[in-house]
Order: structure tokens, then C-alpha cells, then sequence
């Protein structure tokens, strides 16, 4: 039976990865999910983000506490920015007055996560690290062991040391194209929207994957984002 991909998330982390699996072929061994209070802690920890908001992107958003109160509003504008973590997490979350709605956000929470891999860069030992994971614990989920994580900072580590001084980390970007659906679902018993993706641009990407490694993070959403 078809449905839409995020309905997984309403029966837990192994259902999602057992579903992202099953379309892609890719196997997942490692996930993190990380709450607006985490997004906010995170970034703050790091010392900010670095991000250049698109032209012509003007809004204000709700904070971490989904306040709509005038004095919490979170208000983005235009242009290159140093972003705390409030603001990084309006950033990434705000869809409504979008052009390009749901498919523009997960691009601008792409530069949020570009932002966040290239402020990690500052963190110089394994004390940085792990002041940056007390931060963020209380609101992250992952099945990932803490000798794993310190594995996988001193493999980031060995990688920086080798770029040049200021290399900014390079994270490739691709997407599933395809159209709109109407699709019935028998969990909501109704015909809802759904973005349908297209056989090749799956195959394309898988491919791809394979020859490069890959992560794969799953967001709320329709199938296009979570690839």
C-alpha cells in the first residue's frame, strides 16, 4: 500500500529508517534526531551560524516556544549573517510565505545544516566536543554510542587538519524530482496532496549515493525532502 513517507515518524525512528531503506536501498546505520530546543542549544554552543539568507527572503517566525507574542517573534531579512540559535531555527522553520513554500524551506534548512558543519570547525579538542553534546543531550535522540561520536570527531578532525586554513566543508545537495499527486491513504481514511516522485531521478540518486557515501536525514515533509 502507498503512503505518504512522513506517516512512518507516527510509529518511531526504526519504522522511519526501515521505510527511507526500503525505497532507497541504502542501508542506515547511524541516526540523530534532534528537537527546536536542540536546534537552538546546538547552534547557540557552536557560537553561531554563518548563513546567507537568499534575496527577497523577509518574514518573522515564531520562537523555540512557539510564542506568536510580537516581542518573541524571530524576524529574518536578507543577506550574509551571523545567526544565533533562535534565529538560525526561525530560519529553518518558517514555510508559509515562501514562494516556493516546503521545497524552500528545506533548502534554507540545508544552509543551516552547512552552517552548523562549518562552525564545528572551531572546535579544537575533545573538551569543545563534548560541552557542545552536553548542550544539545537533553534533546537529542540517537542510537549512537558516545565512543562512536568521539570516533567520529577525531575522523572530522583529521580531515580538517588537511584542508587549507579557512576551507569551508563542501555538502553536496541533490533532491527527488517529480510531480503533484492526489492519493488516497488508508491511515486517514481521506485524498490528500503528496509530492509523487519520478522511477529515474530515484535511480540517478541512488547511484550517485553509492559512489560518494551518504547520509540521510528525514524531516517532516513529503518524499522530496527526505533524501
Amino acid at each position: 500500500r502507498y503512503a505518504k513517507i512522513n506517516s512512518s515518524a507516527a510509529y518511531g525512528s526504526s519504522c522511519v529508517i526501515k521505510t527511507i531503506q526500503k525505497l532507497t536501498d541504502i542501508e542506515i546505520d547511524y541516526y540523530v534526531k534532534i528537537n527546536f530546543k536542540g536546534v537552538v542549544d546546538l547552534v547557540n554552543a557552536l557560537g553561531g551560524v554563518d548563513v546567507t539568507v537568499p534575496d527577497k527572503v523577509k518574514f518573522c517566525e515564531q520562537n523555540s516556544k512557539r510564542s506568536f507574542k510580537k516581542k518573541d517573534l524571530i524576524c529574518i531579512k536578507p543577506g550574509f549573517q551571523h545567526m544565533n540559535g533562535e534565529q538560525a531555527l526561525a530560519f529553518a522553520r518558517h514555510r508559509k510565505t515562501l514562494p516556493a513554500g516546503d521545497f524552500q524551506r528545506v533548502q534554507h534548512q540545508q544552509l543551516v545544516v552547512e552552517g552548523i558543519a562549518n562552525s564545528a570547525k572551531n572546535l579544537t579538542n575533545i573538551n569543545d566536543f563534548m560541552s557542545v553534546l552536553d548542550a544539545v543531550s537533553i534533546n537529542m535522540d540517537t542510537n549512537m554510542q558516545t565512543s562512536e561520536m568521539l570516533n567520529l570527531y577525531n575522523v572530522g578532525k583529521d580531515v580538517l587538519l588537511n584542508a587549507n586554513d579557512g576551507f569551508p566543508i563542501n555538502i553536496q545537495k541533490t533532491y527527488l524530482t517529480g510531480y503533484d499527486l492526489s492519493m488516497y491513504v488508508d491511515n486517514l481514511r481521506a485524498k490528500v496532496y503528496t509530492f509523487q516522485y519520478y522511477e529515474q531521478s530515484l535511480e540517478e540518486i541512488k547511484k550517485r549515493v553509492a559512489k560518494i557515501g551518504y547520509t540521510v536525514s528525514v524531516s517532516r515533509g513529503d518524499v522530496r525532502k527526505d533524501i
